[in-house]
């Protein structure tokens, strides 16, 4: 039959059973230091996991090692623990565990450790091997997302066959990740470098108050419109209206100067006349110069702001969308004032 070189317990077993007083007093020694790094617990596990494995129950020595490593993770343990994964054929964490042992186990164990290269031999025929370099080190490495350690890392990475992502992130920097096919047997390397990344909190020029929203160009033309037209209506019916009253005040001012020449043929300029009414005659004159004025200046100031409004609203026509083409020019003259407009409407 063939032996089973791929659990190897002895000296740990050596520490949890109970010897005869005949055996070796240096192995003995050696056990009992191993012995001591374990906790009762782990001992426990450790021992449950060993039984499991001889009797080829590889899936429960798998749980025990693993459950015994949870607690304390000696390299005695990895061992045990590699060899259920790659009877199990979880090679990638064989090899990690496998690995992890042969760095941590010492020089003296001769036949453990020729035990443990054969195994890990076998395991990385299965996967790849990736040596990962990162700069600047203490970054993250991550594989496929999940953090694997920091950089620099102690031992390889070692990837199952198919398409993987290698990647590393650390504060202050930006996050880089490489796209990487895992091939078995492979042996690759990644280096990563990281970038710092921007600077940020650069103030710019702080506001004093709230920013009111600046509101589209469409409502803003139409809101110049729509006012022009307002006030220019305004300003129009304001001259109508001072027309009016100025009509009135001058058929006021005629109707009194006819009345003073009827009462006094001889006496009929003002103030000889009849005081009163010369003085009822002068306010009415009076009145009508001044509504005549404000009429005037109504008229005026509405039609300013009628052509102004109507001259924007040329001037801003959307001709592109429309395909009008608009072009005002202003008209002065001695007896001449105005606008022309003239294009394609």
């Amino acid at each position: 039959m063939r032996k089973q070189p791929l659990l190897w317990s002895l000296s740990v077993a050596v520490a949890l059973m109970t010897q005869a007083a005949g055996a070796q007093q240096p192995a003995t020694a050696a056990a009992a230091g191993e012995t001591d790094a374990l906790t009762d617990k782990a001992r426990q596990l450790y021992e449950e996991g060993r039984q499991a494995a001889a009797a080829g129950k590889w899936a429960d020595a798998h749980a025990s090692f693993l459950a015994a490593w949870a607690i304390k993770p000696h390299y005695q343990i990895a061992s045990n623990l590699g060899v259920a994964c790659l009877k199990l054929g979880k090679h990638r964490d064989a090899a990690e565990y496998l690995t992890r042992y042969l760095r941590e186990a010492p020089a003296t164990k001769v036949n453990e450790r020729q035990n443990a290269e054969a195994s890990l031999k076998e395991a990385l025929a299965k996967v790849a091997s990736v040596t990962v370099a990162v700069t600047p080190q203490a970054a993250v490495v991550t594989l496929d997302g999940t953090a694997v350690g920091k950089a620099p890392l102690a031992d390889l990475v070692f990837l199952d066959p198919g398409k993987h992502e290698i990647g590393a992130r650390l504060d202050g920097y930006v996050s880089v990740t490489r796209p990487i096919v895992a091939v078995a047997g492979g042996i690759d390397k990644v280096v990563l470098q990281l970038e710092r990344a921007p600077a940020t909190g650069v103030e710019g020029p702080r506001s004093t108050g709230p920013t009111a929203p600046i509101p589209p160009r469409d409502n803003v033309r139409t809101a110049v419109l729509v006012g022009g037209g307002v006030v220019a209506g305004v300003g129009v019916g304001a001259g109508v209206l001072f027309t009016v009253l100025a009509t009135g005040r001058a058929s006021d001012a005629r109707r009194l100067r006819a009345e003073i020449i009827r009462e006094d043929q001889e006496q009929n300029k003002c103030p000889a006349a009849n005081p009163q009414k010369c003085a009822d005659l002068s306010d009415a004159v009076d009145a009508r110069v001044t509504l005549s004025n404000s009429a005037l200046w109504s008229f005026v100031a509405g039609g300013a702001v009628g052509v102004g409004t109507l001259v924007y609203g040329l001037v801003t026509m959307e001709s592109a969308a429309s395909g009008r083409s608009v072009q005002v020019t202003p008209l002065w003259g001695p007896q001449t004032a105005g606008i022309s407009a003239s294009g394609s409407f």
